[in-house]
């Protein structure tokens, strides 16, 4: 193939394993989407497990550089209304869950690694977000901030098990939609004071208007 490049084979092999799944890729089957011998891929790659680094490697880079983009210059009310946002791409959310099931199953050194590194750096901008909101008077001065923090993230993880099927509840049948409103009003509604509440809902309705 000519103009290969580790990129395009990490692209290639990124796009496998959100539809198939990290396992279920083998070299084989990357080599023919991209039309190449296995020869030709391990002149890149010594096996797949470096492809793989590389590629949650790559794909935490760019959650990464997302995130900034969207956070950049706002305070923690229209950070919330951003993120909220995002929480409504369903099927990215769930072919993120998927990947990071494959991981944490088969790659758990690589998992830990970029998990950790993560959680730290968005634990630290979020405590950071939360007392700057208290501060103006946006944020609710005696909430927990880590506890709030823990909750989001328990709350998200249920959202994205209901969506892919491992977190339903028998005779309980709600939509994505709803329950995506219900997952906003209740962080919105217990962390922001009146003040912040009101910014959120003059966003909400700019935004609907």
């Amino acid at each position: 193939m000519a103009g290969l490049t580790k990129e395009i084979i990490m692209r290639t092999a990124d796009s496998l394993f959100s539809e198939e799944g990290i396992r279920e890729v083998s070299i084989d089957d990357i080599c023919r989407k991209l039309g190449i011998s296995k020869k030709t891929f391990y002149q890149y790659y010594a096996q797949k497990e470096d492809l793989v680094a590389d590629v949650v490697t790559n794909n935490v880079r760019k959650k990464k550089d997302e995130f900034d983009r969207i956070v950049k210059g706002k305070d923690i009310v229209q950070i919330l209304k951003a993120l909220f946002s995002m929480v409504n791409r369903k099927k990215t959310m769930v072919k993120d869950k998927r990947m990071v099931k494959d991981i944490m199953k088969y790659y758990p050194e690589t998992f830990t690694k970029h998990a950790e590194e993560r959680g730290k750096a968005m634990h630290r901008f979020f405590v950071e977000r939360f007392r700057e909101g208290m501060e103006q008077g946006l944020v609710r001065s005696d909430m927990d901030v880590d506890g709030v923090q823990l909750l989001i993230c328990i709350m998200h993880e249920g959202m994205i098990d209901y969506l892919d099927g491992s977190g339903h509840v028998e005779g309980v049948k709600v939509s994505f939609k709803s329950l995506a409103a219900a997952f906003e009003d209740i962080v919105t509604r217990t962390l922001l004071t009146p003040k912040g509440f009101e910014e959120y809902s003059s966003l909400t309705n700019g935004k609907n208007s």
